[in-house]
């Protein structure tokens, strides 16, 4: 992927219909093997710190959830837009359920979907040197309609 030509990267995921996304910023992902998942990182740490991206040293890799539902009321009505959510990603990849927040959303149906999802979300485990630990990223999920 040409990382000049664009500052964040679109994945579809499987989505059950058009013009529902996952924005993922660039500077929030890791790098994947030729299996399409990053290298594990080795042992989780048993520190229950909580990192931010900059002191960890690969990102996270989404590599699995369900399929993102743009809500047919929603979509009926119009509405389109960004669900920004904040989240710690578990030493294992999981999200931690009760850390989920929404950070602004455009509508109610729409940040009930988002967060349908991301609890469904699996990452690749992100290392802080040589352990697995939890970090707190944004998860940007939009909802577009397509004409």
């Amino acid at each position: 992927m040409n990382r000049s030509l664009s500052l964040l990267l679109v994945g579809a995921l499987g989505c059950a219909q058009a013009g529902v996304g996952v924005v993922v910023p660039i500077a929030t992902l890791g790098t994947a093997t030729a299996s399409g998942h990053s290298t594990f990182c080795g042992g989780a740490s048993s520190d229950s710190t909580v990192y931010d991206t900059t002191q960890v040293t690969t990102r996270p890799i989404l590599y699995e959830a369900q399929r993102l539902k743009y809500p047919a009321k929603a979509r009926a009505r119009g509405v389109e837009g960004r669900v920004l959510l904040a989240v710690t990603i578990n030493a294992d990849g999981r999200p931690d359920l009760p850390s989920i927040q929404t950070i602004s959303s455009p509508d109610s149906e729409l940040t009930d979907a988002a967060l349908r999802w991301v609890r469904t979300a699996k990452f690749e485990p992100v290392c802080r040197a040589t352990e697995a630990v939890r970090v707190r990223v944004a998860i940007p999920v939009d909802f577009k309609r397509e004409l």
